[in-house]
């Protein structure tokens, strides 16, 4: 329809129809609505301004799109997004992306895509080599991953977008978290990278130390962590029982479990763990100061 034969509309209107269209990308927003209700009015809503020779609603930002598409929670603990929740133009255009990755069967839903495929997609990201995405990756041999994946899934291995999910998921926390190489490793072949140096080291390792004692962690990640955590239970002050015996139980409990890994006090000082006893001694002990631990 050209702009002669636009249907009258006044500048107002289109004004209140461009602010409902945004205001249906948020879920909270006519909740009494089904999904596809609320896609039905925003393309009506399109098709009127168009009809009137009004501009249509902007673009909506990626932050905005992520926001308007629910991640959901199925059976064994798979997170997916259902194709029918994904506002058009972007839902064709993401479905025909996902030729030749693989999908999982939900009950119910027609159609149904990997929230990490989702998430990336948007970001810009693309799926990545089959040979380490589509591979199937024991968590046990990743510290780190195993335990990001813990509150999410009972799965002991998990597929690379997955896995990469569940680190970019993770954003700042996973900074706490102190990296062995071989999961390094494995993390830039899946495009994660995580930067440090010796100082951020030093406060990732500190961090741990500290959710240990706090109770907020049961063990460590690493024989490093553990390690260090064995002599900090020996070198703070007796104002911490609490924080001592919490720190001496998680280290031990590592090693229970890997036998072998322990070293001397001596050694993780030569390894550059820690810089020395003392300073460890000083900044572990502030930090429970400050967080009034025990």
């Amino acid at each position: 329809m050209t702009a002669n034969h636009a249907l009258p509309m006044s500048q107002k209107q289109a004004d209140a129809l461009r602010r409902e269209w945004a205001l249906l990308l948020k879920m909270g927003y006519a909740s009494q609505w089904t999904s596809a209700q609320k896609m039905a009015r925003q393309e009506e809503i399109a098709t009127l301004l168009l009809q009137a020779g009004q501009a249509l609603p902007r673009g909506m930002t990626r932050q905005e799109l992520l926001a308007s598409v629910p991640i959901r929670n199925a059976e064994g603990g798979r997170y997916y997004v259902d194709l029918a929740d994904i506002p058009q133009p972007w839902r064709d255009e993401f479905w025909a992306a996902l030729h030749g990755s693989g999908r999982p069967i939900v009950e119910g839903v027609e159609r149904a895509a990997y929230a990490w495929d989702w998430e990336g997609w948007v970001s810009g990201q693309a799926f990545g080599d089959p040979a380490v995405m589509q591979t199937l990756h024991q968590l046990a041999e990743y510290p780190v991953l195993a335990a990001l994946a813990a509150s999410r899934t009972q799965a002991t291995r998990l597929d690379g977008r997955a896995c990469r999910y569940l680190y970019e998921a993770a954003g700042s926390v996973l900074a706490q978290y102190e990296v062995s190489e071989n999961e390094r490793a494995f993390m830039q072949q899946l495009g994660v990278v995580v930067q440090t140096n010796p100082r951020e080291a030093e406060e990732v390792m500190l961090m741990s130390c500290l959710e240990v004692a706090q109770g907020v962690r049961e063990k460590p990640c690493s024989a490093q962590q553990a390690n260090v955590m064995r002599v900090a239970a020996m070198v703070i002050g007796r104002s911490f029982p609490a924080s001592q015996k919490r720190l001496s139980a998680a280290a031990a409990r590592y090693f229970e479990a890997h036998p072998g890994e322990e070293v001397e006090s001596a050694e993780i000082v030569r390894r550059g763990w820690v810089s020395n006893l003392p300073r460890l001694r000083d900044r572990l002990e502030h930090k429970l100061r400050m967080a009034r631990a025990q």
